[in-house]
């Protein structure tokens, strides 16, 4: 069966059939141009052999921005030949000086196998044998390579081989630049003085809090670089988002070029929406969907939002078409990276028909070509579906990509509303290397490289003085006056410092000791509290005791459980500072900080496979109290009035209206609804009205809702749209429900919401 026999038995089958809307993409010609003057003849000569005979133009205009010295992002489809256009200038810079040395960052370590197989392709019969650190180590054990991968897995033996013999590129990820490469940088010099380009794969994955995190290891980089009298060039590449060239610029601080016109072949695309009825659950039809694509001969990949859901459609499909067992797999974080690695391989060789996954193989592991994608649940965002979706026709072949609603407010709205789905711009990536919670830690990392001082260019260090005199304070930084000179107390601090989360970090460890996890200070109470069912590996785990002190938790096995938690809790806002006002209609928005204090006081136990409600049960835990960013909404007594005279529920209205909104914010922030935190007040002292508070669920605050600020008329608009396009007639998880919500979704009213909406956007 091909694609079309496929579509025309999805659209008649009954337990498939429900189909919400079909968009057909015509494929295109690819488009080439001529190789740019400087490639030395053997790099052509050799490309030519491996069957590669042109240059798409976005290849062409990326190679020629390069050798001019530009900085480039390069955002073009998956499987568009962008690797292409970093390897081929740093094989010319090797042909030019042997000595030149090149870095590639990922933040998925099967990434770094990916790219470091494809560079050897690339490069055999290119550059001699013996060229730039390739034969130069061969004293002891297994010589150096032409590349090497320099992450958590490598050997410290292997580690010191790098560094004293560099190879011409180092495969790493931004942790190990933060604590082997920036900390220990003298030991690098060899590698860091000849370096000639510097590529960022997957650059809109760096976004929130961890995207905020390296824009400060980066700039940490650099300093290091410009001591050594050292300025490379950048190369990153990206999946499509509203703002690649801003968000590279906020990483690195430099000017990028950006090349989003893409020369490569596109087959016919598909694109099916599928709102299963009631009488089906989703994840049965996705599962139905995908044994019927890997029963019909099409190589499909299928994306889950959950862990647990990856594994449960990888068991429902092998238990119920037994013969497909052995061309499947399961593919998600926690697996070990041999058992990647294999499945990785697997499919790229077609041994595997089919693979279900989590965001694990989103980004660009090359895995083949594949025919049908299913997406088990909106992605979250337009680029992450896009993305996803991607992943079949990578050979210009026909292919097919489905999607499946869940009962989340976001999938119900492009169901009602797939037009604005299809014609709608992809998402921005925000980030804010600013926050101080961030950048504090950062300054300390700094300063222990090499010594901050006034006349610092990447760190504007007058302007961050009080976070400097804050480290004084606390003992881990001194300041010699007399030469203008910050520098640390203690060594190495960068262990100290997670890139991945925002504050302290907790260890989660099971009663005899064995570290299985980490979580954030952000998240620790809602997720970790004692009594709290934890799930890692595929097994579910109860958490016995939450030390605070010792930055810890405690779990012991509960594979028999049949319910998860979720927490209750009581939160309030004041307001800091406002840093900007705007108005829509009679509506006055302000923009600002704000401090939250929120307490996890109990929480409820949930049959699993039901949802229906166990139990609750109180906790006495110390409040979380942080600063962050976030806008509010006053409403105006008349509001409020005419929606109690309609006989609708004031706080409901209130709470109904914060829910979507947030669910709606993920629309022009790439983010998700877990990112943000919201209030409703009936009364709210500081402002003496009630109110609607919506903020960044991070310390600090990362950006998000200062997006939302500024697209709030077409935020509000969505909003409203979702609530009015919803069946219910009062609540619902597809509109005004939130799943982590602290209290139990009550009270919630969406046709008071709406009345309070349509006032805001004069819709009276």
């Amino acid at each position: 069966m091909d694609i079309n026999g496929l579509i025309a038995e999805i659209k008649k089958r009954q337990d498939l059939k429900d189909v919400a809307h079909h968009e057909v993409f015509a494929g295109s010609a690819a488009s080439t141009g001529p190789w740019p003057r400087g490639i030395a003849p053997i790099i052509r000569e050799k490309l030519l052999e491996k069957g590669l005979k042109n240059l798409y133009t976005h290849q062409c205009e990326g190679i020629e921005a390069l050798l001019g010295r530009e900085n480039i992002v390069i955002m073009t489809p998956t499987a568009s030949g962008k690797s292409l256009i970093y390897q081929i200038p740093i094989l010319q810079a090797i042909l030019e000086d042997p000595s030149a040395t090149s870095l590639y960052i990922s933040p998925l370590k099967g990434l770094l196998h990916d790219q470091q197989r494809a560079f050897k392709e690339i490069a055999a019969g290119i550059i001699p044998s013996g060229s730039s650190g390739e034969g130069t180590a061969k004293k002891r054990g297994k010589p150096l390579g032409l590349s090497e991968i320099y992450d958590g897995d490598t050997t410290s033996y292997r580690r010191k081989k790098i560094r004293r013999h560099p190879p011409a590129l180092v495969l790493t990820n931004p942790d190990m630049i933060h604590l082997a490469i920036n900390a220990y940088h003298q030991q690098w010099q060899l590698f860091l003085k000849r370096l000639k380009y510097i590529v960022i794969d997957e650059v809109h994955s760096y976004r929130g809090v961890f995207g905020s995190h390296v824009a400060n290891v980066l700039r940490r980089l650099q300093r290091i670089l410009r001591h050594y009298g050292v300025n490379p060039q950048f190369i990153a590449c990206s999946a499509t988002i509203a703002n690649a060239e801003e968000l590279c610029t906020d990483l690195t601080g430099l000017d990028f070029r950006l090349i989003s016109k893409s020369g490569a072949p596109s087959g016919r695309r598909n694109f099916i929406f599928i709102n299963p009825a009631s009488r089906h659950s989703p994840y049965t039809v996705a599962t139905r969907l995908f044994a019927l694509s890997i029963t019909e001969g099409l190589r499909t990949i299928a994306f889950t939002k959950a862990r647990k859901i990856t594994e449960l459609m990888h068991s429902w499909v092998s238990k119920s078409v037994p013969e497909l067992r052995e061309k499947i797999s399961a593919y998600r974080a926690g697996f070990l990276p041999e058992e990647r690695r294999e499945i990785e391989r697997s499919l790229f060789s077609g041994e595997l028909q089919g693979v279900i996954t989590t965001s694990a193989l989103e980004l660009g592991l090359d895995i083949g070509g594949l025919d049908v994608c299913i997406l088990a649940g909106y992605p979250g965002t337009i680029s992450s579906t896009w993305q996803r979706g991607g992943r079949a026709g990578r050979s210009g072949r026909d292919s097919l990509i489905v999607l499946v609603a869940i009962e989340d407010a976001l999938d119900q709205y492009f169901m009602n509303n797939p037009e604005d789905f299809f014609c709608r711009n992809v998402e921005a990536a925000v980030l804010d290397m600013e926050n101080p919670v961030i950048l504090k830690p950062h300054l300390l990392c700094a300063a222990a490289e090499l010594q901050l001082k006034s006349t610092d260019t990447l760190y504007n260090v007058r302007a961050h003085r009080d976070l400097l005199n804050e480290l004084q304070d606390e003992e881990k930084l001194r300041y010699w006056q007399k030469g203008d000179i910050w520098y640390p107390r203690t060594k190495y601090p960068q262990r100290e410092v997670s890139i991945r989360g925002c504050g302290r970090p907790y260890s989660i460890i099971t009663a005899n000791g064995r570290l299985i996890g980490e979580s954030s200070s952000q998240r620790v109470f809602h997720d970790l509290h004692p009594g709290a069912i934890y799930m890692h590996g595929g097994n579910l785990y109860k958490v016995k005791i939450l030390d605070p002190g010792k930055g810890s938790v405690t779990v012991e096995a509960a594979d028999n459980t049949h319910y998860h938690t979720t927490p209750i809790t009581n939160e309030e806002i004041s307001i800091i500072s406002i840093e900007e006002k705007k108005r829509l209609n009679a509506l006055e928005l302000h923009y600002g900080t704000l401090k939250v204090r929120e307490t996890v006081t109990g929480y409820r136990r949930k049959e699993i496979s039901t949802e229906i409600n166990l139990g609750e049960f109180t906790l006495v835990l110390p409040p979380t109290v942080f600063t962050t960013k976030g806008i509010w909404m006053e409403v105006s007594p008349d509001i409020l009035e005419d929606v109690k005279a309609e006989g609708y529920s004031v706080g409901g209205a209130l709470h109904a209206a914060e829910h979507s909104a947030i669910a709606m914010l993920p629309l022009y922030a790439l983010c998700d609804r877990m990112d943000l935190g919201g209030l409703s007040y009936e009364f709210n002292p500081d402002l003496e009205s009630a109110a609607i508070f919506i903020y960044d669920g991070y310390e600090g605050g990362v950006g998000l809702t200062k997006r939302g600020f500024y697209f709030i008329a077409s935020w509000f608009e969505s909003t409203l749209k979702l609530m009015e396009e919803c069946r219910c007639e009062v609540s619902c998880p597809s509109c005004t429900q939130d799943p982590h919500c602290g209290n139990g979704n009550e009270p919630l009213d969406k046709r008071g919401a709406m009345m309070i909406l349509k006032s805001w956007l004069g819709k009276d």
